[in-house]
């Protein structure tokens, strides 16, 4: 897995570069930009990842970037930095699942501790995303009539009521689960069913 690598946006460059130094001398990869449109449009799916981000900016403030990214199921873990804290933003912002709030001005220590608990959190995200893609790829390798073997397999129906219910042969079925075993890359119904489970979505 590569190093993690940490996204700052803010449109202030002075408080831009005070993050950007800090993170630069724990030795982590450091991307900046000065808005969240800036980011969005060079993004190029990077992981393990973070993002520290000011709560308020011109065009789309860091909140916003938040709710974007959770409508696009992006699960990069988001710090927000704000010198303007209220109710309703952190409740935006812990909804759309920021990790941190931190008030401005934020000590070295607590802006630190919320990124590395950030990049902790992206690195089992990150672990479970390339699983499910993993998992996606091999049901989209599924044809409909195997597809409904699985979704009956799922159910804890035996092969011959499976047979009855799409009114087709005993060897069908047989056959069909046998090609999806095989595409599945499993030998039981249990890593099956482990498959159909973890590409589905949450």
């Amino acid at each position: 897995m590569s190093d993690p690598i940490v996204f700052v946006i803010d449109d202030d460059a002075d408080s831009r570069r005070v993050v950007v130094e800090l993170i630069a001398t724990m030795s982590l990869p450091v991307q900046d930009y000065d808005s969240a449109e800036a980011f969005l449009s060079d993004y190029k799916g990077q992981r393990p990842a973070c993002i520290v981000t000011d709560q308020r900016m011109p065009g789309m403030s860091g909140i916003d970037l938040i709710e974007r990214l959770q409508q696009e199921d992006l699960t990069i873990p988001v710090v927000v930095v704000t010198a303007f804290p209220d109710t309703q933003s952190t409740v935006r912002a812990v909804r759309g699942g920021a990790i941190s709030l931190i008030e401005k001005p934020c000590s070295h220590d607590k802006l630190w501790a919320g990124i590395l608990e950030a990049i902790r959190l992206d690195n089992r995200n990150s672990v479970k995303d390339a699983e499910r893609e993993h998992a996606k790829k091999k049901i989209d390798s599924l044809n409909d009539h195997e597809r409904e073997v699985v979704r009956l397999l799922i159910e804890g129906l035996a092969n011959k009521v499976i047979a009855s219910r799409l009114e087709v042969s005993l060897r069908t079925v047989e056959s069909r689960r046998a090609k999806i075993l095989s595409k599945f890359e499993v030998t039981s119904i249990a890593g099956m069913v482990k498959i159909w489970l973890t590409g589905q979505p949450d």
